[in-house]
């Protein structure tokens, strides 16, 4: 019998392959995806009825402002909430993370205008 932390039922999943949605369930064990297809002898931790829901893989955001952000909240978790799981920054010409201690208070003093509540990088 196959063992999952997580088992999604009944689900919707979209692929990202451009191809339409299909109906499925869908095996988590060790924070991966382990199986997706019909499900039938299975144990999980959590069960949950997808039913009416739609899986997707995460969404790339691929010109994000999320780079100075981190400084405040690390979790992203603005970004999350929207199914971004990836972001690319950088592309203004300047990027905020990552950033070493030795330079921090050069970076703050640069970016003054942006507001204070800036927290030291943890190196």
């Amino acid at each position: 019998m196959k063992r999952f932390d997580l088992l999604i039922k009944n689900v919707k999943v979209i692929d990202g392959t451009g191809n339409p949605w299909y109906k499925s369930d869908v095996g988590i064990a060790d924070g991966k995806i382990d199986y997706i297809g019909s499900i039938k002898d299975a144990e999980a931790a959590t069960v949950i009825d997808g039913q009416d829901l739609m899986l997707s893989p995460g969404f790339i955001d691929g010109h994000g402002h999320c780079d100075l952000e981190v400084f405040h909240d690390s979790s992203l978790y603005n970004k999350v909430e929207q199914g971004i799981t990836t972001e690319v920054a950088g592309f203004c010409g300047l990027s905020f993370a990552p950033v070493s201690s030795k330079y921090f208070d050069q970076l703050k003093k640069y970016l003054r205008f942006v507001g204070e509540g800036l927290n030291a990088p943890a190196d």
